[in-house]
């Protein structure tokens, strides 16, 4: 008999249930910490490889461009840096703009701006993946700290399906998990957060994090975050919507 468990992003693993429930719920525990850590170290690792690719193409870019310029220059066809123009004899005018959106017609000038265009595009990269980077750090943080206390016993675990309905495993540690949990059977791994002021509730959070930090760039286009969680209103919050 066994179980899927789903945490972290797009992560899962599947467990026994023919073993005690404090001996399962500490099994899954530790398994999920280990696979979304190793998930994100080697995410961090990635991103600051494709963050370095990008650094490097607006170097060589950038060397590319300079090269151009000064060829352009020797042709006539670019002012010098100073602003004065060239002087030599049979120096070609430059050419002329023929439209807004027209390419050039120097094949120079339309290599330079490719490079121009490319450039700008690794600049977004250099920049997206430096928020990614500082991102990872914060949620490595953030489950270094509920996987303490959890050991300190500071930290309920739960298991639950989808819209957030509770297995309550805490009062079952000293049972056979088979006899609580289906077999077969799917879960999220979640636990409560306390409220943070004396008015509020609990809160019921999944063990995961977002897309966003596991995603290349171009990964992103068109990606839509989907919690593991989906929660269904409360009978009160419905209410209250209602009389609005």
């Amino acid at each position: 008999m066994f179980i899927l468990i789903l945490f972290g992003y797009k992560q899962y693993k599947v467990f026994t249930i023919d073993v005690l429930g404090s001996t399962l719920l500490d099994c899954i525990w530790t398994q999920a910490i280990k696979e979304i850590t190793k998930l994100l170290t080697t995410k961090e690792e990635q991103h600051q490889k494709d963050q370095k690719t990008a650094q490097q193409k607006i170097t060589s870019n950038e060397k590319r461009i300079t090269a151009i310029n000064q060829q352009l220059q020797e042709e006539g066809l670019l002012e010098a840096p100073t602003g004065k123009k060239d002087d030599k004899k049979g120096a070609k005018p430059p050419p002329q703009k023929k439209g807004k959106d027209a390419p050039p017609s120097n094949p120079l000038e339309a290599e330079k701006l490719e490079l121009q265009k490319d450039t700008e595009k690794q600049q977004e990269y250099v920049t997206k993946y430096t928020d990614k980077l500082n991102k990872i750090k914060v949620v490595l943080e953030k489950f270094k700290d509920l996987n303490e206390k959890y050991h300190n016993d500071q930290l309920v675990i739960e298991l639950c399906d989808k819209t957030g309905e509770r297995k309550f495993v805490k009062t079952k540690l000293d049972g056979i998990a088979n006899t609580f949990l289906s077999d077969k059977g799917t879960y999220i791994l979640a636990y409560l957060q306390a409220p943070a002021t004396p008015d509020e509730e609990e809160q019921l959070l999944a063990l995961e994090f977002e897309g966003y930090l596991a995603r290349t760039v171009d990964e992103d286009i068109g990606a839509v975050e989907e919690p593991l969680l989906q929660l269904q209103p409360k009978k009160d919050d419905k209410k209250k919507k209602g009389k609005k």
